[in-house]
């Protein structure tokens, strides 16, 4: 019995010999009722512990792959073939495929200045004055000490006035915006939605058999003027930054959305994903300051801190808690509590609001090499959006309409980008016309290489 053991694999010899015996004994390479050598002579064999060959057996048995016979030996007692795959070679190695490819996919901070020191000073704040209950399964609304902190931020920075009551942490916006929708289903039937849009969105909504109305976008966000009267509604908007075309809602807008759904007693849900980073300008209101009994506001820490934390929260009108707490009871899942309350201390501290002041300061450098890098190398052939603010920015050609098949001319040159019609819902908002460039995470070298390979890009397609 031919038995392949690899002394130079990180898998143990213990777990080689399991996964050996097993593969063999399902594929019928050891038949049913046939005899297995005995621990001894194996072991000498495989010049291996006997002891080791003896736990494995042991574990065979349990699992009735083996039986044993008083005086007899040990024989094979599964009957079924079942075809498992082969086990790869133990000196296989997983690998990821590295290119010089530079990605320009919208969505990553700059994860570089990850602020290390203030969040490993936090959480020694955390670790040695908290007590237990930061250990335990949490609230399933979030803690509380984040969400009261959470309370004043909003309200300093983005005037939105509410209690700790009316927020949730979310396991970020993904998360949000499944727990409104599962809170609503039955209730309300349509999702009125911008197009383009962030893609999960109406991906959701459709799971739960909502029925999906795309409003078309402009430069300056989701049209108004183009909304029509549905049955009861859950309208969708990225208002402060609009996601992909970067435009921020006039004031105009804004109002007529809020009269349209006040109306018609529909309810919005304002994504407010990257905000903080404004470049130009006051800061805009935020839907739910103008009118909180109609919004729901939805925050992430993903761009502002980073991805890994799984972190958001969700603003509430006071009149939704009990809607939406048999669904928090049920699918609340925020991030563990020790995270949350490491963000606690951050923003309690100010190191939050220190770091946001870094960031804007860093993103705008990056923000005005590549707004001029373009203008410069484009001039009179380029419309650029979404400049103002937020972590990415929409380019439209004057002259050129992009089709699905160029993104491959873009990845032989070493760039990996998005259109604008990749996040369009139906028909409304497929205008192709747009790039959709992440600036953030990359280095002003990177974005002067990623500017020149555009301009040769661009030479190739309107030749």
């Amino acid at each position: 019995m031919f038995i392949d053991i690899n002394r130079s694999s990180s898998v143990s010899i213990k777990k080689q010999l399991y996964d050996s015996l097993t593969y063999k004994i399902l594929n019928c390479e050891l038949n049913f009722g046939e005899k297995l050598p005995s621990s001894r002579e194996l072991a000498n064999y495989l010049q291996i512990s006997r002891n080791t060959v003896v736990e494995v057996y042991e574990q065979l048995i349990a699992e009735l792959y083996i039986t044993t016979r008083k005086g007899s030996g040990t024989f094979i007692s599964n009957k079924k073939k079942c075809n498992f795959a082969k086990p790869l070679p133990l000196h296989t190695v997983y690998t990821t495929e590295k290119t010089n490819r530079l990605n320009l996919i919208a969505g990553a901070p700059d994860l570089y200045h990850f602020p290390k020191q203030a969040w490993q000073q936090a959480t020694r704040r955390v670790l040695n004055k908290s007590g237990t209950e930061i250990y335990g399964y949490g609230d399933p609304n979030g803690y509380l000490p984040l969400r009261q902190a959470l309370q004043k931020y909003l309200n300093t920075h983005k005037g939105i006035k509410c209690c700790p009551e009316n927020i949730i942490i979310t396991g970020g916006t993904k998360d949000a915006v499944r727990l409104i929708a599962m809170s609503f289903k039955g209730r309300y039937k349509n999702l009125i939605t911008e197009s383009p849009s962030v893609k999960f969105v109406p991906k959701i909504f459709r799971s739960l058999c909502y029925n999906i109305s795309p409003i078309k976008v402009d430069r300056i966000g989701m049209v108004t003027a183009d909304l029509c009267a549905e049955d009861k509604s859950i309208i969708y908007t990225s208002a402060a930054h609009q996601f992909p075309f970067g435009g921020t809602l006039t004031i105009e807008r804004r109002h007529q959305l809020i009269d349209f759904a006040v109306k018609h007693d529909h309810f919005i849900i304002e994504d407010d994903c990257d905000s903080e980073f404004r470049y130009r300008g006051a800061p805009v209101n935020s839907l739910y300051q103008i009118c909180s009994d109609y919004v729901m506001h939805i925050g992430t820490f993903s761009k502002t801190i980073c991805p890994s934390l799984r972190l958001g929260y969700l603003v509430l009108p006071a009149k939704f808690s009990e809607i939406t707490d048999q669904y928090t009871e049920t699918l609340g899942n925020p991030p563990g509590t020790i995270v949350q309350a490491i963000v606690n201390d951050l923003i309690r501290t100010g190191d939050y609001e220190k770091h946001i002041y870094k960031m804007t300061k860093i993103y705008k450098a990056k923000n005005k090499a590549i707004t001029d890098g373009l203008n410069r190398e484009f001039a009179g052939k380029i419309r650029i959006n979404g400049e103002h603010s937020g972590l990415h920015i929409a380019v439209e050609f004057s002259d050129y309409r992009l089709k699905m098949s160029d993104k491959e001319i873009f990845k032989q040159h070493n760039l990996e980008v998005q259109f604008s019609n990749e996040f369009a819902t139906g028909k409304t908002g497929s205008a192709s016309n747009r790039l959709i460039l992440n600036f953030a995470h990359l280095t002003h070298p990177e974005i002067t290489q990623a500017i020149r390979q555009l301009k040769k890009i661009y030479k190739i397609l309107t030749a």
